[in-house]
């Protein structure tokens, strides 16, 4: 037991000085508060020779600094929705978010600041051939990647970072996704997924894929995920973070022939992930034209939904204005959606939680009398059991 105090006690100590340490550090506010794990490497001597001591804690401080370094050049890289500002040296700065939801990263000025273009003006400086697909009724989703070489051509080099060894291996462009604003109605949406990898000094190089966007009115990409509950990129962006978590592996486990098969590998994780992305919305819009197709062809309400329709009091009557739609409420987590010719659209059971979720973002609002009227007077009827 003694042995095992004597051991707490020591991690006492080096936990605290790695807490005055984090206060003493420039950008340690960006830590305040925050249960971060700081991974050290020390070396301890097996004998208390003289200077054996004291050359380990030489060793064990500047691991300490090179830890803490590690994790405030992430926390001030890598901010949701946002991009490095070489000129300023942080992700917190004006000139970091982009200026409008339809806007990508267009790469750095002369003196590292971030240049932002409308998606759709992108497409045509890059003379991409599918840029009139952009502006037809239901336009696919268009993705472009760009390497690190056009992204940063204008950099000039008292701007690269060096502190941190900041560098943006390239990027995809994607647009547009059609995402609801608070009111309900649907706006245009570009997004930035951008392969970045810092290596502090005397640190490894660790990669990561940061998402640049914002949402409708400005809005946060938190507060933009947390509204809309299903982000339509989360799958393709998780498969490229597990490929970036392998290409790192193999970074690091072989370093001598890393430089040219690690760029290979990072372009064609671009190039999947562009191919992910595209799929992914194709499949997204066929399935919802046809279950419009499916529903417009004149699909009857079943009769679980006209019994709910028939007990639905007042308050059970909501209205989704990205639709056109009117949902009603019924038992158990059951909403209904019909459009207003009185067409059932579809039935699906939502949690509790959902359903606040979505009446509290303003995507389902209360039904006008109107409207519950105009449903209820178009409402087609089950056939009769044979």
């Amino acid at each position: 037991m003694a042995r095992r105090e004597r051991i707490r006690e020591a991690l006492r100590l080096l936990t605290e000085e790695i807490r005055h340490t984090i206060e003493r550090h420039p950008s340690g506010h960006l830590l305040s508060g925050r249960d971060e794990r700081v991974e050290l490497r020390l070396s301890l001597p097996t004998a208390l020779r003289d200077g054996g001591l004291d050359q380990a804690a030489d060793g064990a401080e500047e691991s300490i600094q090179a830890a803490i370094q590690r994790i405030v050049t992430r926390k001030t890289i890598l901010q949701p929705g946002r991009v490095f500002c070489l000129r300023c040296q942080q992700s917190g700065c004006e000139h970091a978010a982009p200026p409008d939801p339809r806007a990508v990263f267009a790469g750095y000025g002369p003196t590292g600041t971030p240049r932002f273009l409308d998606f759709a003006q992108w497409l045509i400086e890059h003379r991409d051939p599918r840029i009139d697909q952009l502006y037809q009724p239901g336009a696919p989703l268009l993705a472009r990647t760009v390497l690190e070489q056009e992204l940063c051509r204008e950099l000039l080099p008292p701007f690269r970072d060096r502190e941190g060894g900041y560098r943006v291996h390239g990027q995809v462009t994607a647009g547009w996704y059609w995402v609801p604003d608070p009111s309900g109605s649907d706006q245009a949406l570009a997004m930035t997924f951008q392969v970045v990898s810092t290596r502090p000094r005397g640190g490894r190089r660790e990669l990561e894929l940061n998402a640049l966007g914002v949402g409708p009115q400005g809005e946060a990409l938190e507060r933009l995920y947390e509204r809309l509950g299903r982000i339509p990129w989360s799958q393709p962006v998780r498969w490229a973070h597990s490929v970036l978590r392998q290409i790192e592996g193999s970074l690091q486990s072989r370093q001598r022939r890393a430089p040219l098969s690690f760029q290979r590998r990072l372009e064609g994780l671009l190039a999947g992930l562009a191919r992910r992305l595209e799929q992914g919305q194709r499949a997204q819009q066929r399935r919802t034209h046809h279950a419009e197709q499916h529903h417009l062809e004149g699909e009857r309400p079943t009769r679980m939904a006209l019994a709910d329709l028939t007990r639905a009091q007042a308050d059970d009557f909501l209205f989704d204005a990205r639709r056109q739609t009117v949902i009603v409420l019924g038992e158990r987590g059951r909403a209904h959606a019909f459009n207003l010719n009185g067409k059932l659209v579809t039935s699906v059971r939502y949690g509790a939680g959902a359903i606040e979720k979505r009446r509290k973002f303003g995507l389902w609002r209360p039904a006008s009398s109107s409207q519950i009227s105009a449903l209820k007077t178009n409402i087609h009827p089950a056939p009769p059991e044979p």
